[in-house]
């Protein structure tokens, strides 16, 4: 009945982020949520907290609950035809991906907000900046830069990790 459309071809547009690469509309998610968290919860906490830790840490916790609850979700939506878990670190649909996504963006938290204190450090130290300044103040801009920088060094890690022990197992890795 109807005009006969095809159902696997219903959802597919051709328009012009259908023609952009995975690895970009990927990135592009990432960086997204990254920026956004960090809005929201960065900024939002900020004035509530005098402890820098405290903030890393209640970032990173919500880093992980959406890279596990939202991220992979719409990575995996936007895949083409089989789930590609090249894109994540712990994509499984199991319940243990929630804490291993958690810890994982409490470090990379760490790392993005060492990686502020490391250069505020070198710039006053170098005489850019007047001593107690800060040089580069925490945006959500570079704050997803960042995040997402890591974050793509541990999941290219994964990835080559992963491709070492299929190689050494014989068998090939096509995901």
């Amino acid at each position: 009945m109807g005009r006969g459309i095809d159902e696997k071809s219903r959802y597919k547009k051709k328009g012009f982020i259908s023609k952009l690469p995975m690895w970009f509309k990927e990135l592009f998610v990432r960086f997204w949520f990254a920026g956004a968290v960090f809005y929201f919860i960065g900024w939002g906490l900020i004035g509530g907290t005098r402890d820098q830790l405290d903030l890393t840490v209640v970032l990173g916790l919500v880093h992980g609950l959406v890279t596990d609850l939202a991220v992979n979700k719409i990575i995996i939506f936007m895949g083409q035809d089989a789930v590609d878990m090249r894109y994540m670190l712990c994509g499984s649909r199991r319940f243990y991906s929630v804490p291993v996504n958690i810890i994982f963006g409490i470090i990379c938290a760490f790392l993005v907000a060492y990686t502020y204190s490391i250069v505020n450090y070198f710039a006053m130290r170098s005489g850019i900046v007047a001593e107690g300044f800060i040089f580069i103040g925490a945006e959500p801009l570079l704050y997803g830069l960042l995040y997402i920088l890591y974050e793509s060094i541990f999941i290219l890690i994964k990835n080559t990790l992963r491709n070492i022990v299929a190689k050494a197992k014989g068998g090939d890795l096509h995901h």
